[in-house]
């Protein structure tokens, strides 16, 4: 079945346009949007080599106005998302203004919490809840040294040094709700993406997870919301 057989989508930080090909797959029409040109002109090329439909634009994600794509059904931005962004209240009017009313936003991407107890210039680090970082109260950005992607540990980044942003889940929510949305669902996840601390193992499912009989944290969420 065909869930978002017709519906437009709209998806932001596209990366190669993995996840836009997904939703393609799925039934929607798709317009992705990445900042780095090396990513677009990548999922381009998958695009060509496939036969696939998903339009990509390199663009920054508070700059959409200009390129007038019009409203959505669905805006929808995944995994490694947040670090990213400095000004979320832009963030979110961008989202909002490119939703029909009655349309939703979700989002799914690294848990803050653990994000807190990570460090920044150590790759796959232990979790010690000694070590909490209170980047995210000042809005600073922090500097980043890690060696290796999280989507390939065994090449080295010939670029280490990075500069992320810290975000509380209040600040993710509120800026949402700021711009006339609705909440409609949040939930944790004891599950991440990466090996984001050296205590993680891969489940069967492809998750990295703590073991069962040792503490755990939430390793991400998901968020759903709905133009009023």
């Amino acid at each position: 079945m065909r869930k978002f057989n017709g519906k437009k989508v709209l998806h932001l930080q596209c990366h190669i346009g993995l996840d836009s090909f997904a939703l393609e797959m799925l039934g929607a029409k798709v317009t992705a949007i990445d900042y780095s040109s090396v990513a677009i002109d990548t999922a381009k090329y998958i695009k060509r080599k496939f036969g696939l439909k998903t339009n990509f634009y390199c663009a920054n994600v508070y700059d959409l106005f200009s390129l007038n794509l019009g409203e959505f059904d669905l805006v929808f931005t995944s995994y490694g998302i947040i670090v990213w962004l400095q000004h979320l209240n832009l963030w979110a009017k961008t989202i909002s203004s490119h939703l029909k009313s009655g349309g939703e936003f979700i989002i799914i991407d690294e848990h803050p919490f653990a994000r807190m107890l990570s460090n920044p210039s150590q790759d796959n680090t232990s979790l010690n809840n000694s070590v909490i970082s209170s980047h995210y109260i000042s809005g600073d950005p922090i500097k980043a040294n890690y060696k290796y992607s999280y989507a390939n540990r065994d090449v080295l980044l010939k670029n280490q040094e990075q500069y992320v942003y810290f975000h509380s889940l209040s600040e993710i929510i509120t800026s949402l709700l700021n711009e006339n949305m609705q909440l409609m669902k949040f939930k944790e996840f004891e599950k991440g993406f990466y090996k984001a601390f050296s205590q993680l193992f891969k489940n069967e499912e492809g998750w990295w997870c703590f073991a069962k009989d040792t503490p755990s944290i939430p390793l991400m969420f998901l968020l759903r919301v709905k133009k009023h």
